[in-house]
């Protein structure tokens, strides 16, 4: 009786032990649920990386024009704050109304400021400044060129020393690219009492008192930014009641 009663206590154990040992596996269906729930989780935390990045990006290159344009606006209000246009009592513009109707203009007049944003070929301004781009806290005098090719929307530029009476062409001229991915630069010219779209030296026989400057840029996901600022000229800016300068930036999505 005894070994009978061991015999079926072993039984019964065994039997327990396999019915655990079933309970604790899982099942195929189960196993597909699970991998679904992980791949959904892995796609949602991807997607958000992925976002995240891409908007990271966009933020890197809003920057990074943003940078770009303030430079370069910068750069040509500098310059123009500091041109220069030698012996003001020899090209000192005359007064009366008389002496103001159109005249034939001497040879010897030295174009020392030129600009004009809507030119053809894309020079858009002269200039003969003090400030350097090309060398820093250089001293003397130097001619400064911007040239805006609409096709690439690349903006080119070039510096040389000034000789006075020697103005080298500028076709002849060793052009450098400033900057890139603009659309247009708007340049307009105060004679004190309004603002014109060009400025001959020559003609006027004097500089301006201050120049408009607006740029406009695109980056690569059609979002449009402008730049602009009023460079008043050094030399003349005591003539005019505002003198202070101002600078404008504003973004606008297509």
């Amino acid at each position: 009786m005894e070994t009978s009663a061991n015999v079926n206590l072993c039984c019964r154990q065994e039997i327990t032990v396999n019915n655990r040992s079933g309970k604790s596996g899982f099942t195929l269906v189960e196993i597909l649920v699970a991998v679904a729930i992980i791949a959904v989780i892995v796609s949602m935390v991807y997607g958000s990386y992925f976002a995240t990045s891409k908007s990271a990006q966009a933020c890197k290159r809003r920057i990074a024009l943003s940078q770009e344009g303030r430079k370069l606006l910068g750069q040509m209000a500098q310059q123009i704050r500091c041109c220069y246009a030698g012996s003001a009592k020899q090209y000192e513009s005359p007064t009366s109304r008389v002496s103001q109707q159109r005249e034939s203009i001497p040879e010897n007049v030295f174009s020392y400021f030129n600009g004009d944003s809507g030119e053809m070929g894309g020079k858009i301004l002269y200039l003969v400044t003090t400030n350097s781009i090309l060398e820093e806290k250089a001293p003397g005098l130097f001619e400064v060129a911007y040239k805006l090719d609409k096709n690439t929307g690349t903006l080119f530029f070039n510096q040389e020393r000034f000789v006075d009476g020697t103005k080298s062409l500028i076709e002849n001229r060793d052009w450098q690219p400033l900057a890139d991915n603009i659309e247009s630069i708007e340049l307009a010219f105060s004679d004190g009492v309004k603002w014109l779209p060009t400025w001959d030296f020559r003609e006027k026989r004097a500089l301006p008192y201050a120049v408009k400057i607006n740029i406009n840029c695109q980056d690569q996901n059609y979002q449009q930014y402008h730049y602009g600022t009023i460079a008043y000229v050094f030399c003349r800016k005591n003539q005019v009641k505002k003198t202070t300068s101002e600078t404008l930036v504003s973004m606008n999505r297509r």
